[in-house]
């Protein structure tokens, strides 16, 4: 369930304006307890550096490094660039309901579920 709620947008060509390299995090989606949970890695990024924001059914998470390198490099393996991932969210979610947590260079986000849409046991009654 949690792959139809949470979809990856692709990303289309940046626009002029959008010259910085963006990289898209490593991302892992799953579903817990009433609950869609986004698990994002973005090392370099502190909770200040971090945008999430909901606009109709795009989820999008920005992530500004702090960190600059100086000097030449010799060896460079490490990706640069900002962090930046779309994902469109389908009516089950609950849009005022988002927490979203940083630790250790991983972003946790928690998309609840609407009330009707979980799951509930029915009580069975014997005459």
């Amino acid at each position: 369930m949690a792959e139809k709620t949470v979809q990856k947008t692709q990303r289309e060509a940046p626009e002029p304006a959008e010259r910085t390299l963006a990289i898209r995090p490593a991302s892992n989606i799953c579903e817990e307890a009433g609950a869609v949970v986004l698990r994002l890695e973005m090392p370099g990024v502190n909770k200040s550096g971090i945008d999430v924001s909901i606009e109709g059914d795009t989820l999008t998470v920005v992530g500004t490094r702090e960190e600059r390198e100086a000097g030449s490099y010799l060896v460079r393996e490490r990706r640069h660039g900002d962090y930046r991932a779309t994902y469109t969210l389908d009516e089950r979610v609950n849009r005022e309901k988002v927490e979203a947590a940083m630790e250790r260079g991983v972003l946790t986000l928690t998309l609840h579920l609407k009330d009707e849409v979980k799951p509930r046991k029915i009580a069975i009654t014997s005459s």
